[in-house]
């Protein structure tokens, strides 16, 4: 359940929490396999064999040591010396489970499989989904082939169990789901994060037009009653000059949404640092209700050149739908495709005919085409009449890095 944590934290929580769970399963596996072992050997009184069956079980301590240690701090040292020391408590069990129940002829049994299940959780969980795959085929194997051992020591028939081997395929499974799905989890924690910041963002942003509005209020106010008692005439030098100050000292004492966002930490996050976000909220300033879409954090992957080329012809996008659509509403929305990203502007109002663009809209050429062009992308433009505009502009980009 790692939904809403950071992504850099995600993946981590989701390993330990997948080994914790290993971890106490494994344990509970070998307790069970020794208490079951003790009484098969000492069931039937005390003798030689019941004696002999303790002695094949002292392995299973240093085992439970091992695991102890791996609870504190997974190594690939320690993960080894498991799997070895593993190896030797199956072995031993097996062949005690088998002296002391004569009446078991094969090893397709349930007791067989708890060391075999023990072995293979461990070993394969508290590490990446590759890797620990790989951990959980070994431990599986060297179980198998200490079982077989076993099986040939005591004239048994050698047969995989199905609760063994249901739990290997359903631990590949689980490892298997985690490392697809990882990205996904990522972009999906990405945008929750975002969305958390976006509506910090409005309440700042209200905030700020909050104490401006009521610091004009007062000042305005205040002024408005001192001409009100002053006398008929110009007004006497000291009070212009008074009035002249407070209105150039309006909103001095307030900081600005940069320094309120730096204050929250909120423009840790490129987005917000970028002219993309800012062209956006400019826009919005305008009274132009801006919808963002897409994968925002693929801004990353632009230089600064072009990410500040997209950011002004957007602007400029923008303001024609402000100037000219007669649209209250404009969507911006952005997709990364291998190496390059798209941006698109759409708003449904009045649109045009691309073709024949007026004297009036040189914007769209100069500042969108040019512009874009200039660094290696494309713009494109879908328009019609009472249907809307569309602009299409495509950049080139640095290619993923993959962690």
């Amino acid at each position: 359940m790692s939904l809403g944590l950071p992504t850099h934290l995600s993946r981590a929580a989701n390993s330990r929490a997948l080994a914790t769970a290993a971890r106490w399963a494994g344990l509970v596996c070998l307790v069970a396999a020794l208490v079951n072992a003790l009484f098969s050997g000492f069931g039937q009184g005390v003798n030689g064999a019941s004696w002999l069956t303790l002695a094949m079980l002292l392995p299973m301590v240093a085992l439970l040591a091992v695991l102890a240690l791996l609870a504190r701090g997974r190594t690939v040292a320690l993960t080894i010396a498991y799997l070895a020391v593993g190896t030797v408590c199956t072995y031993f069990y097996v062949v005690a489970i088998f002296l002391g129940t004569p009446a078991y002829r094969d090893t397709n049994l349930f007791v067989v499989a708890l060391p075999v299940v023990a072995m293979t959780l461990v070993g394969g969980t508290g590490t990446g989904a590759l890797a620990g795959i790989l951990w959980a085929s070994l431990g599986f194997a060297l179980a198998e082939a200490a079982v077989l051992l076993a099986a040939v020591t005591t004239d048994r028939v050698f047969t995989t169990d199905a609760i063994s081997l249901g739990a290997y395929l359903l631990l590949v499974g689980v490892l298997a789901f985690d490392g697809l799905t990882r990205g996904s989890r990522g972009r999906t924690q990405s945008a929750i994060h975002r969305a958390v910041r976006d509506v910090r963002l409005v309440e700042l942003r209200r905030s700020l037009v909050a104490d401006l509005a009521a610091d004009t209020h007062d000042t305005v106010l205040s002024e408005l009653l001192a001409v009100s008692r002053s006398e008929p005439g110009p007004l006497p030098e000291r009070l212009r000059e008074r009035i002249d100050a407070d209105l150039l000292a309006l909103g001095r004492g307030l900081p600005s949404l940069t320094q309120a966002l730096a204050a929250e930490g909120i423009d840790d996050d490129p987005w917000y640092r970028s002219d993309l976000h800012r062209a956006i909220e400019d826009a919005r300033d305008e009274g132009l209700a801006v919808d963002v879409s897409g994968d925002r954090a693929s801004i990353a992957r632009l230089d600064e050149t072009t990410l500040r080329a997209i950011g002004l012809a957007v602007r400029q996008c923008l303001v024609n739908v402000i100037r000219h659509s007669g649209s209250a509403t404009a969507e911006v929305a952005l997709s990364i495709c291998d190496d390059s990203l798209s941006v698109m502007v759409v708003d449904g109002g009045r649109g045009f005919a691309p073709d024949s663009t007026a004297g009036d809209r040189l914007g769209l050429r100069q500042s969108v085409h040019d512009r874009i062009s200039r660094v290696g992308g494309t713009v494109t433009v879908y328009s019609s009449a009472d249907v809307g505009t569309t602009v299409i502009m495509v950049v080139p980009c640095a290619p993923e890095v993959v962690a």
